[in-house]
C-alpha cells in the first residue's frame, strides 16, 4: 500500500481513497516529483485548492521546467483570483511545452474575462502548435464571438466540429448563432443531431426546447424542457422556461405545477442570489412589485459584473462632454426594434417632430437590418442612424461616447433581443429607460426612467432603481399618422354578421385561467356574444378551445385572427364592439391600437406598470369610465356594456369624437414633454447634482406644448 496503490485508485476516480495513500507516500518522501504532482493533482480535483496548490508550488520550485506543473499551478492561482500570477505560471508553461493545448485554453479562458484581445491572440498562437486541436478553435469561436465577430466565430465554430464532430460546445455555440440571428429552424436541426449524439446531456435538451420556444412550436419545446427539468441531473432555467412555454401554450395545469420552482427562483432573487427568472417573464407573473424589483437587480447585476472589466479599461466617462458643451442637445436612442415591431409602430412619427434647434438625435439600431417603412422613417427623422448590429459592446458604447450622446435613452430594458451591456458601459452622461419594458431595469446604470403618474404612483416608486420623470397624462407616445386600412367586412374576417364581438389581441401567454374563466361566464350571459383573439400558436389555440368547451362554450363562439400588416390589422379592428384588457401584464401597443382604431378597451387597474397601461391610456384619451379597480367590477362593467349596447355606443361616439384631439394621440405634444425632461435631466448633471425624481408639468396650448 504505496503510490502505486493511490495512483490506481486515482486513476479509477476513487479519488478520496486515494488521498490518505499521497499523504503517506509523501511523508516518506517529501521531494519526490511524481508524490507532489500526482497527490496536488488529487487534492485539486477533490476541490482543496489551497493545498493542492501548496504542493505545486513546491513542485515548481524543485522542477522549474516541468509543463505540466506550471500548467497546474497556474490554474490553481486562477481559481483562487490571483490572476497575475496565473498568467505568469501559464505563460511559462507553453513556453516550456508549446503542443500542451489544456495550458493555451487555461491561458485564454484567463485572458478572455479582462483581455479579450490577448485571449485571440494566445489561442491563435496555440493553434500554430496544434492546428488539430477542436477545443482550440470552439473557444477562439467563443472569443470572437464576445468580440462581436461573429462571422468569424462561426467559422472557428465549424472548424471545430469539422475536427471533432462531438464536440457539443462547438455545436451548441454556433446553434445558438443561428438562432440570435433569427433562425430558430435552422438552429433546432442542429440541435436536434447534437441531442441524438448525446441524448444524456440535460444542456442540449435545454437549449433545443428554448429553440423551439422561439419557433412558436410551444409542443415540442415543452417536451425538450420536460427532459432538461426532470433528467439524471436536472437544470434549474430549464424548469422556469418550461413554465414559460407552458403560459406561452395557456397550458395552464402545467403552468400551475410548475409554481414551486418559480418560488424558488423569486427567494433566491430576494435573497441577492442568480435567479433564473428573466425581468420580462416576471411581469406576467403574479408578484408583488418588491419581488419583480429584485428579479431585475438579480439580471443587472450578473450584466454588471461581466462588462465591469471592459468599463474599467475603456473608461469612457474620461470622453464624456463637458457640462457646458456647446450646440445642441445630443439625444441617443438605443433599440434593437427600429423595424416592423411595436416599438417602431409607437415611436416612428416622433423622431422628425423634435425640435433640431435645441437638439441633435441619433438613433442606434442593433436589430435586424429590416427593410420596411418603419425604419426607414425612423432613419428619415433623425440626424444620424448607426448601426451597430456587428459591434460588440465595448464598440458599441465607443461609437456613443465618439459620438458625444449627452442624454441616451434605452427603448429596450430586458425585453428580447435586449443589449443592456451597451449601457452598463456607461457610453453617456445621462441615461434612461423609456417605453419597452414597464418596470424598473434594477440597475446603477440608469439614472432615470420616463414614466406616468398612473403606471408609477408614489407606491411604486420605492421599488425603482431609477429615478422617475412624470410625463404629463399616458407616458406612451403614439404616432398620430398611422395608416388604417381600407374598410374589411366580417365575412372577410371569418365573423358573425350579427355577432357582438369582444376582442382581445394581447400575446397569448397575458391571458391566465382566472381570467378566461370570467370570460367564459360573460359569454354564457350574452348568447350573441364572440370572442375574438390573436392566433399565436396552434397548441395555445388547442388549449383555449378545450377550455372554452370545459366551460360548456361552443367552439364556433371564439374566433382567432392571424398577423396582419399593421393597417390591415387596425382596419379589422373596427368590426370588434369592445376590446378586453388583460390583467397582470395588460395590452399596451395593442390597447393603443384598438383606441386608435375607434374601439372602447375595458381594462382593470393593476398592481404594477404592467398591468396599469390601459388605465393611464384611457385616461388620457378620456374614457376614464372604463377603468374598473377590481376584477369583479371589470367583469360586471364587461357584461353591462355587452347588455346595454347604447351606453357602449355612446362610449364610442365620445371616443370618436375625442380621439384625434386627446393628448394621447397628440405626437408632438409627446416629443416636447420628453424634450423637456432631458433638458431638466442634463441641466441637473451639467449643475453637479445627482439625479432626483421629478414631474413634468402639463401645459395648455396649441401646436403641442403639452
Amino acid at each position: 500500500m504505496g503510490l502505486p496503490e493511490a495512483l490506481r485508485l486515482h486513476q479509477a476516480g476513487r479519488r478520496r481513497d486515494a488521498l490518505p495513500l499521497y499523504a503517506r507516500a509523501l511523508a516518506q518522501n517529501p521531494k519526490d516529483p511524481q508524490v507532489l504532482y500526482a497527490y496536488g493533482l488529487c487534492l485539486l480535483e477533490t476541490g482543496d485548492l489551497a493545498r493542492g496548490g501548496q504542493l505545486m508550488a513546491q513542485l515548481v520550485a524543485l522542477k522549474p521546467g516541468d509543463p505540466a506543473a506550471r500548467y497546474a499551478l497556474g490554474k490553481t492561482l486562477a481559481l483562487t483570483g490571483k490572476p497575475e500570477a496565473a498568467e505568469a505560471e501559464l505563460r511559462q508553461a507553453v513556453l516550456l511545452a508549446p503542443a500542451m493545448g489544456e495550458a493555451w485554453l487555461e491561458l485564454a479562458n484567463l485572458l478572455a474575462r479582462t483581455r479579450p484581445d490577448a485571449a485571440e491572440a494566445a489561442l491563435r498562437e496555440g493553434l500554430k502548435h496544434r492546428p488539430r486541436d477542436a477545443a482550440l478553435w470552439c473557444n477562439l469561436g467563443n472569443v470572437l464571438a464576445e468580440r462581436g465577430r461573429r462571422p468569424d466565430a462561426e467559422a472557428a465554430w465549424r472548424k471545430a466540429l469539422e475536427i471533432d464532430p462531438g464536440l457539443l460546445p462547438a455545436a451548441m455555440a454556433l446553434a445558438l448563432a443561428r438562432r440570435a440571428q433569427g433562425d430558430a429552424t435552422a438552429a433546432a436541426a442542429m440541435l436536434e443531431q447534437a441531442v441524438k449524439r448525446r441524448p444524456d446531456v440535460a444542456e442540449l435538451h435545454y437549449n433545443l426546447g428554448v429553440t423551439y420556444f422561439h419557433a412558436r412550436k410551444l409542443d415540442l419545446a415543452i417536451a425538450a424542457l420536460e427532459r432538461a427539468a426532470s433528467g439524471p441531473a436536472p437544470l434549474r432555467k430549464a424548469a422556469v422556461h418550461l413554465a414559460q412555454a407552458a403560459q406561452a401554450a395557456c397550458d395552464w395545469d402545467r403552468f400551475e405545477r410548475l409554481q414551486p420552482a418559480l418560488r424558488a427562483e423569486v427567494d433566491a432573487a430576494l435573497a441577492d442570489r442568480s435567479c433564473e427568472i428573466s425581468p420580462f417573464f416576471s411581469l406576467s407573473l403574479r408578484l408583488s412589485e418588491p419581488e419583480r424589483a429584485a428579479i431585475a437587480r438579480a439580471r443587472a447585476r450578473e450584466v454588471e459584473l461581466r462588462v465591469a472589466p471592459d468599463r474599467a479599461a475603456a473608461a469612457l466617462e474620461r470622453g464624456w462632454p463637458g457640462r457646458d458643451a456647446p450646440g445642441p442637445l445630443r439625444i441617443g436612442y438605443l433599440c434593437s426594434d427600429f423595424r416592423d415591431h411595436p416599438t417602431a409602430h409607437l415611436m416612428a412619427g416622433m423622431f422628425a417632430l423634435h425640435d433640431r434647434a435645441r437638439f441633435h438625435v441619433a438613433a442606434y439600431s442593433y436589430g435586424p437590418d429590416a427593410a420596411g417603412q418603419y425604419r426607414r422613417r425612423v432613419r428619415e427623422g433623425v440626424d444620424a442612424f448607426v448601426d451597430l448590429a456587428s459591434m460588440n459592446h465595448v464598440e458599441a458604447a465607443g461609437r456613443i461616447a465618439e459620438d458625444r450622446v449627452q442624454v441616451l435613452v434605452d427603448l429596450n430594458g430586458w425585453i428580447t433581443h435586449s443589449r443592456p451591456e451597451i449601457a452598463a458601459m456607461r457610453p453617456a452622461p445621462v441615461q434612461a429607460t423609456y417605453l419597452a419594458f414597464p418596470g424598473t431595469a434594477g440597475a446603477s446604470f440608469f439614472d432615470y426612467a420616463l414614466t406616468d403618474a398612473v403606471v408609477t404612483p408614489p407606491s411604486s416608486r420605492a421599488h425603482y432603481a431609477e429615478k422617475l420623470v412624470l410625463l404629463p397624462g399616458c407616458y406612451q407616445v403614439n404616432d398620430r399618422d398611422q395608416p388604417i386600412g381600407a374598410p374589411t367586412t366580417r365575412a372577410a374576417e371569418g365573423l358573425p354578421a350579427e355577432a357582438f364581438v369582444l376582442c382581445c389581441f394581447c400575446a397569448n401567454f397575458k391571458i391566465e385561467r382566472a381570467l378566461f374563466e370570467g370570460w367564459m361566464r360573460l359569454l354564457r350571459a350574452v348568447p350573441d356574444a364572440l370572442l375574438w383573439l390573436f392566433a399565436e400558436s396552434p397548441e395555445a389555440e388547442r388549449n383555449l378551445r378545450a377550455a372554452a368547451a370545459g366551460a360548456d362554450v361552443a367552439g364556433a363562439r371564439i374566433a382567432f385572427a392571424t398577423r396582419k400588416p399593421k393597417p390591415e390589422h387596425l382596419a379589422r379592428l373596427r368590426l370588434a364592439n369592445l376590446f378586453l384588457d388583460t390583467l397582470t401584464y395588460g395590452a399596451h401597443t395593442t390597447a393603443s391600437d384598438a383606441l386608435w382604431a375607434g374601439v372602447p378597451v375595458l381594462t382593470c387597474r393593476g398592481d404594477a406598470f404592467a398591468g396599469r397601461v390601459g388605465a393611464s391610456l384611457l385616461a388620457a384619451v378620456g374614457l376614464p369610465e372604463l377603468i374598473a379597480e377590481t376584477p369583479e367590477a371589470y367583469e360586471a362593467r364587461a357584461l353591462d356594456l355587452a347588455r346595454n349596447r347604447d351606453r357602449l355606443a355612446a362610449v364610442k361616439a365620445k371616443l370618436a369624437q375625442g380621439r384625434a384631439a386627446s393628448p394621447l394621440f397628440d405626437t408632438a405634444r409627446t416629443c416636447r414633454n420628453l424634450e423637456r425632461a432631458y433638458e431638466a435631466m442634463w441641466e441637473r448633471w451639467r449643475r453637479g447634482e445627482a439625479p432626483q425624481g421629478f414631474a413634468i408639468e402639463a401645459r395648455a396650448g396649441a401646436g403641442g406644448d403639452g
